[in-house]
């Protein structure tokens, strides 16, 4: 069975505004393809953020000259076909193929896919965390993160060394002993774009898989060690999103841009990103009550305790 993983660079925090894309695909348990894809985002949605540029090195003038995503996608589609999809946080990367598809009017396609993270969690017991460049170390594999092509190429080598590390070749077999999932995108389903661009635009936002812990050193007494959280709002205090994902990355924490199960706490700050009160509930607070009352332990808290938690 044909495995593709994919991964995707954005020009701003629209993440449909794909200004790269990496793909390698596996056959028989070996990468038999792998390329790293500039692309030229969609005008409409052209403009580089200065913190995704830092992040990954990619500006406008580097892909000025390259080819929009509706000209990639009809080169990548072989590749994609009858082929399982894999990515390494499939909440982003499949997101964002769904986006920039939709910016484009391209259909869906169907596919099964899954997500690296959690079949290293359950292969590689034990490691600080699971972010790619962690996994990539602990398997010696050299990385050089936020480039697309090596980072699909990263996510590749941790499916075949997790083949290596059980003897189990295929794919199904493999994240059945794993107990990973394997979700199913619908071919033809109807996709809503995952932020308002004009909102984006307002203010800074920060992906949370940009934000690296600067320690290796954690305190499992710290009450943000291993918990994850999610950020709706700004501060009224002035402190940055950035520097509050930050500390919770320091802290031995994990960061998601999305409530989802697993999310511990969705810190909500009391104005909007141009610093305005806000007067309505995000779509993310909306979400974290929904599974609350399905039973998910999520705590919503606001800024004053988050600061406790940070021991500020």
């Amino acid at each position: 069975m044909k495995i593709t993983c994919i991964d995707f660079e954005t020009a701003n925090p629209f993440i449909g505004s794909v200004c790269a894309m990496g793909i390698a695909v596996i056959e028989d348990g070996t990468v038999t393809f792998s390329e790293n894809i500039p692309v030229k985002p969609h005008p409409k949605y052209g403009i580089f953020n200065k913190d995704n540029v830092r992040i990954h090195g990619i500006t406008k003038e580097s892909v000025f000259n390259s080819p929009e995503f509706n000209v990639v996608y009809e080169k990548i589609k072989p590749h994609m076909e009858n082929a399982i999809i894999a990515a390494h946080n499939t909440d982003f990367d499949i997101r964002a193929l769904k986006d920039v598809l939709t910016v484009y009017g391209l259909p869906i396609p169907g596919f099964e896919f899954f997500c690296t993270v959690e079949l290293a969690k359950s292969t590689w017991l034990g490691l600080k965390n699971y972010r790619l460049h962690t996994v990539s170390a602990h398997l010696n594999h050299v990385l050089k993160h936020h480039n697309a092509g090596e980072d699909a190429l990263a996510c590749a080598n941790i499916i075949v060394s997790a083949m290596k590390e059980t003897g189990i070749n295929d794919i199904y077999a493999l994240l059945e002993h794993a107990k990973v999932k394997l979700k199913t995108l619908k071919a033809g389903e109807a996709h809503t774009l995952s932020h308002d661009f004009l909102t984006e635009r307002a203010g800074e936002k920060v992906n949370a898989a940009h934000i690296m812990p600067k320690t290796e050193t954690f305190n499992p007494a710290n009450p943000m060690y291993k918990k994850e959280f999610v950020f709706t709002g700004e501060f009224s205090t002035g402190l940055t999103r950035r520097d509050a994902m930050q500390a919770v990355a320091d802290s031995g924490g994990t960061l998601s841009n999305w409530v989802r199960g697993s999310t511990d706490y969705l810190v909500t700050g009391p104005v909007d990103a141009r610093k305005k009160p806000i007067t309505s509930e995000s779509g993310k607070l909306k979400r974290a009550k929904r599974l609350i009352e399905g039973k998910r332990p999520i705590k919503i808290i606001g800024e004053d305790e988050f600061f406790k938690m940070t021991g500020n």
